[in-house]
């Protein structure tokens, strides 16, 4: 087969030959120049949705009772109540399109060209199945723990005390000068 294409392709004229690869190549263009005009529907993300946000204040307080149910079974620990306090407040973290250009001129009398680069962010923006449109949630960031306070039964115990610092401490990853346990 390949052959018979260059036996072909050696039957026409070179000026004919020149003038089929020119049009081919405009044609190319106009292709690439069209498609810019050609609006397609995003298709339906196929992920599932992002997890429900969660405030600052339900996490501490999630973590509380956690803590709280942690502690008591610790032996003599007895009554528990936890507080938790934060250094700030969730952070919600979004999908972003980044688009960076570039462009290079050469000043006149300069022998390098100047280089000049921009960068855009753009929330990525889906249509939910209603219609309405919603930023991409990428993650949520909880906020840091600033200090433990654990008021129980046991708390005057150095034993119990240092028992429950060393849970908290080792839950939270936090360290356990972090920590005040207390009657």
């Amino acid at each position: 087969m390949r052959e018979t294409l260059g036996k072909l392709f050696s039957k026409i004229s070179p000026e004919l030959r020149r003038r089929v690869i020119v049009g081919l190549g405009i044609v190319g263009l106009a292709l690439i120049f069209l498609s810019g005009f050609i609006h397609t529907e995003p298709a339906e993300p196929t992920a599932e949705p992002p997890p429900e946000s969660t405030s600052g204040d339900d996490y501490r307080a999630e973590l509380e009772r956690d803590l709280e149910a942690m502690i008591s079974a610790i032996d003599g620990a007895g009554a528990v109540r936890v507080m938790i306090t934060m250094e700030s407040t969730a952070e919600d973290v979004y999908a972003v399109d980044k688009s960076e250009s570039e462009s290079k001129s050469l000043p006149e009398g300069a022998s390098q060209p100047d280089t000049q680069r921009s960068e855009e962010n753009e929330y990525v923006i889906i249509k939910g199945r209603d219609g309405g449109e919603q930023t991409v949630l990428k993650k949520q960031r909880m906020p840091e723990i600033r200090g433990v306070l654990v008021v129980c039964d046991g708390g005057g115990s150095s034993v119990t005390k240092e028992k429950i610092t060393a849970a908290v401490a080792g839950v939270l990853g936090v360290p356990g000068s972090k920590v005040v346990v207390t009657n």
